[in-house]
């Protein structure tokens, strides 16, 4: 019995491990992500700032950017291991996904979207309890300090 303990524990922290090199994987996209809209911002508002940008081109700089931080919480998701980290990555792919709709068409996505994230609030409000915002080795720690 010991010996199957074992076996799944070893099995585990090869699962961490994975999950911590994808983690590590997704901060360096990011970190190119980054250089990349730092890039198309310096090129559209200060080398061309006497062209307008367009509702299209801000829309696509938005996106990208939603599209960031949604793979910064996937990290943190990976990472961490708790469930509010899962609420988030939700919530920023629903607003992303909100905010790439037409702007002359889609209201009954919009609203679909909104009744989505207040669904997630409820959600975090009711249903998630406060002491599992925290890892169990942040809490533990915690307590082992109080």
């Amino acid at each position: 019995m010991k010996n199957v303990d074992s076996k799944k524990r070893k099995i585990l922290n090869i699962a961490y491990g994975f999950e911590s090199i994808l983690a590590i994987v997704i901060l360096i996209a990011v970190l190119l992500g980054i250089i990349d809209i730092l890039r198309i911002i310096y090129d559209s508002f200060i080398i061309h700032f006497n062209r307008p940008i367009d509702y299209g081109q801000l829309n696509a700089i938005f996106a990208q950017i939603l599209l960031l931080v949604i793979g910064i919480e996937l990290a943190v998701m990976l990472t961490l291991h708790i469930q509010t980290a899962l609420i988030e990555v939700l919530l920023f792919g629903i607003a992303r996904k909100m905010l790439l709709l037409p702007k002359n068409n889609g209201m009954v996505e919009i609203l679909l979207g909104v009744i989505a994230i207040a669904g997630l609030f409820l959600i975090r409000k009711y249903l998630i309890k406060e002491d599992s915002t925290l890892p169990e080795d942040i809490q533990n720690s915690n307590a082992k300090q109080n």
